[in-house]
């Protein structure tokens, strides 16, 4: 059972999951703070019940949070299927995550990738963060609105991707080759290593290194945050394609 306690997240999952969800919780005395939550809830037609803040504290156990959604867990895709399904989308942009172990860090990325409009995130079944309850609250909802992928072997799982005509880049500060001059039209995979960058087996499987230029005194940059910039190169190589193709 996934719990989410945001206002943004609880209101996104009503409307986007609605099969997914079991029942709002709110604390007793805070009804006028979750006015706008209760009245969707009720719109939505799904059930909510007022309790006392002794047993709203037991399911809950977040003293900062008044309100409370109880769902499902957000189901994975076989990562077979998401391949059969991905490749029939016009020029998908999924990216893959070489063991992320925060929740901050991953509930940002899809946060960014609902936003961006990512196609599909994998990430390792083994050695790194799952969508948790952290992660599905940081991502203000994004993590119902983006296909997830839990695979045993990334390397392998990278492999079967190019064999199904994806160009996979690996994201690393020691990359010879700036992000804005790879051709990141086209089916892509972009890849992410952890705060240590990718691991070897990772990299070589890479059709090619790239490097977000930084300055040369402080290149490191949060996983989180190179997400963000390399999938929206990728988006706005794809914008000044179809501009120049229909000029």
């Amino acid at each position: 059972m996934q719990h989410l306690q945001k206002k943004n997240s609880i209101i996104g999952t009503m409307h986007e999951h609605r099969e997914s969800v079991h029942r709002l919780w709110i604390e007793k005395g805070y009804e006028h703070v979750s006015n706008e939550i209760i009245q969707e809830a009720k719109r939505l037609g799904i059930p909510f019940k007022i309790i006392p803040r002794e047993a709203f504290m037991r399911k809950c156990k977040d003293p900062n949070s008044h309100v409370h959604l109880e769902q499902d867990e957000v189901a994975c895709v076989d990562p077979g299927l998401f391949i059969k399904q991905i490749t029939t989308q016009p020029d998908p942009v999924i990216c893959a995550f070489d063991g992320i172990y925060d929740p901050q860090n991953l509930g940002n990325i899809m946060r960014s990738a609902a936003c961006l409009e990512t196609n599909g995130i994998i990430i390792p079944k083994d050695r790194a963060c799952g969508i948790t309850r952290t992660v599905a609250s940081v991502s203000r909802g994004g993590s119902e609105r983006v296909p997830v992928v839990r695979v045993i072997n990334l390397s392998r799982y990278i492999t079967d991707l190019k064999k199904s005509g994806f160009f996979c880049y690996g994201l690393d500060e020691r990359g010879t080759v700036p992000l804005w001059e790879a051709n990141l039209t086209g089916p892509v995979c972009l890849i992410f290593g952890n705060e240590s960058g990718l691991r070897r087996l990772t990299k070589e499987t890479c059709d090619q290194i790239l490097r977000i230029p930084a300055s040369p005194d402080f290149t490191s940059l949060n996983v989180a945050t190179s997400f963000a910039i390399a999938v929206y190169e990728a988006k706005r190589q794809r914008a000044l394609k179809a501009v120049t193709r229909n000029q």
